[in-house]
């Protein structure tokens, strides 16, 4: 039963993984900022990690079990493996810290990498002086280091989001621009998400029972901030437009895949720039009707996404 309940929750994971990223992947097709590429290449990284650094170990546990191995052996290995992960880790905190950057449009430079490089070595520092002035020499792999383990990536990751934080409240405070409304609530729930993380990760020892939902609760966090920002991305991001339209190029392609004229003048507002709600607003019509005759386009022509359709009419 207990296995069975595992199985369903690692598809569930599964599935929140998968969604997240065809968001985050979505999101660079429509509007291809560098924020949403940031964010894209976060999101990757901390799904890797997620599923090395909570799934692996689970899987080998169950997999040495069945071979009859000691437990302290079994231990030792499933708490040493998250730290393989360390790398998708390294990377996701350095794609946060650009993410503040390019989400209040300045440009980050070499700063995302000398923060990142400064703060990962102030920490680490910290890490090894308690290390040699605390009696710590003689742990093992053993639950004590899965504590001692799980503190320094929670203490590192809480670092990354407060320096996230506090680079986005810096710079949008210094700017008068309308997207503050989406922006803050955006980084407060990146926050909030942090900490459901830190706080449902040291009960994950008390029953596999208790573990299995907070390993669910750890893919669905970063979700909330991801389907919060789908919801008002066409607020304060604007879509791709075809800066060189070629009337020829359209016209060929009205003619080859036979577009329809409503068709047409959504693919005619698209080029423009224009979010799925301001076609709505243009042309009389639902957001629903509008969404509808994009698939019909995408599908006629063969092609997935409003980037490939601007790819198509540029000149």
């Amino acid at each position: 039963m207990l296995s069975l309940t595992f199985i369903v929750v690692f598809i569930f994971c599964a599935a929140i993984a998968i969604a997240s990223l065809l968001v985050g992947h979505q999101f660079i097709t429509t509007y291809n900022t560098e924020f949403h590429r940031n964010y894209f290449y976060y999101l990757v990284t901390f799904f890797s990690f997620a599923f090395y650094g909570i799934w692996a170990p689970i899987i080998t546990q169950a997999l040495l079990a069945s071979m009859e191995n000691a437990d302290n052996v079994i231990g030792a290995v499933a708490n040493f493996l998250p730290v393989l992960g360390v790398p998708f880790l390294v990377i996701s905190w350095i794609m946060l810290v650009k993410m503040g950057f390019s989400l209040v449009g300045v440009p980050s430079k070499n700063r995302a990498f000398y923060m990142h490089l400064v703060f990962l070595v102030l920490f680490m520092a910290a890490i090894l002086g308690v290390y040699f002035f605390a009696d710590v020499k003689d742990w093992s792999f053993g639950e004590q280091f899965a504590y001692v383990e799980m503190g320094i990536f929670m203490g590192l990751e809480l670092g990354y989001m407060l320096l996230f934080t506090g680079i986005v409240w810096y710079y949008s405070k210094k700017q008068k621009r309308a997207s503050k409304k989406i922006i803050r609530p955006f980084v407060q729930l990146m926050l909030l998400a942090l900490l459901l993380r830190i706080m449902v990760l040291p009960f994950a020892f008390n029953s596999p029972w208790i573990l299995a939902v907070l390993i669910l609760l750890y893919f669905l966090s970063n979700f909330i901030p991801l389907f919060y920002l789908k919801l008002n991305a066409h607020r304060i991001f604007a879509p791709l437009y075809a800066e060189y339209p070629n009337e020829a190029k359209k016209e060929f392609i009205y003619s080859k895949y036979q577009i329809s004229k409503r068709e047409k003048e959504v693919v005619e507002q698209i080029c423009l720039g224009k979010t799925n709600q301001q076609i709505a607003d243009e042309l009389f019509i639902s957001l629903q009707t509008v969404k509808d005759h994009t698939h019909r386009i995408y599908t006629k022509i063969g092609i997935n996404s409003r980037m490939k359709l601007v790819q198509m009419v540029n000149g």
